[in-house]
């Protein structure tokens, strides 16, 4: 077994994997060195994650189970288990066991072995929003771009055009995006800042670096550019919808609906309507320079 230590935002862990594991590249970038580690996770291969399903449910009967498309989650009391699908797909590619005061079990279907290196799939294996949210910090689906030193994340759903928007402000003004698909939202103790994370979707833009975020844009297509700012309910109503959070638990959700009120009371939420020119940069730098 091999082991590494990663740290995103402030939260470190360790993974123990069968020598020559394929680790994604974005999983590198995130590599650290530390003493301690705040969860260990532990990866195997397995021949049959039929089997090993079934041995969990025999040893929690009573769990309550959660279905998804791609998921499905037991819970029990101390214990939850993800069994993890493709979409379509008519057997599980992982399984993650996670029992209060031990460390993470993962088992990987052999088969997939050389899939590992996509980070959406070796990322999904540890569970990461779980984590994150427990350490009051939110994984935001954004392109994060930095202007002038500061963080503007551009959020909305799939295919709505956030790289893009990203892109037309590299061309027509310069600046750089960190990554283009998620940001990792953290308060410190002089305000809120974007951190890298290791998922960065089609964009190949993956960078582990920290800015002061100035600003959150909530994306929609449209044939005019106009900007209007977003406070209160339909803030957090947007953000939320767009945050990486287990949506079965309650706990987590309350906790990550009062994270976002925090964060909208310091940082300016903006909703753009946009096309893909540069007046629907313009339009957005006029409202970042009363900000500036």
């Amino acid at each position: 077994m091999m082991k590494k230590q990663y740290q995103f935002g402030h939260v470190n862990i360790e993974v123990h994997m069968p020598e020559g594991m394929l680790i994604p590249e974005n999983m590198q970038k995130f590599m650290c060195e530390n003493d301690e580690a705040d969860r260990i996770y532990e990866i195997e291969y397995a021949k049959s994650l039929a089997e090993i399903e079934q041995e969990l449910r025999q040893s929690c009967p009573q769990a309550r189970e959660i279905r998804r498309e791609n998921l499905r989650v037991l819970t029990a009391p101390e214990k939850e288990c993800r069994i993890l699908n493709f979409y379509g797909a008519d057997r599980p590619y992982g399984i993650v066991l996670e029992e209060t005061g031990k460390p993470i079990r993962v088992w990987v279907d052999e088969e997939i072995r050389p899939m590992l290196i996509y980070d959406t799939i070796f990322v999904s294996l540890l569970a990461l929003e779980k984590l994150m949210i427990q350490h009051d910090s939110l994984i935001l689906h954004s392109a994060y771009m930095l202007r002038g030193g500061k963080a503007i994340l551009f959020s909305a759903p799939s295919e709505t055009g956030k790289s893009t928007q990203a892109d037309l402000w590299e061309r027509y003004r310069g600046t750089r995006t960190v990554n283009g698909d998620r940001s990792l939202l953290i308060r410190e103790k002089d305000g809120w800042y974007a951190y890298g994370w290791p998922v960065c979707g089609s964009s190949k833009i993956c960078h582990n670096e920290s800015y002061p975020i100035q600003a959150i844009v909530m994306l929609h297509q449209s044939k005019t550019n106009e900007i209007v700012r977003i406070q209160g309910f339909e803030a957090v109503q947007k953000l939320m919808a767009q945050i990486t959070i287990n949506m079965w638990n309650t706990e987590y959700q309350i906790k990550a609906m009062d994270l976002i009120e925090e964060m909208i009371g310091d940082i300016p939420v903006y909703e753009l309507g946009c096309d893909i020119s540069e007046e629907a940069v313009r339009c957005l730098e006029k409202e970042l320079e009363k900000i500036d």
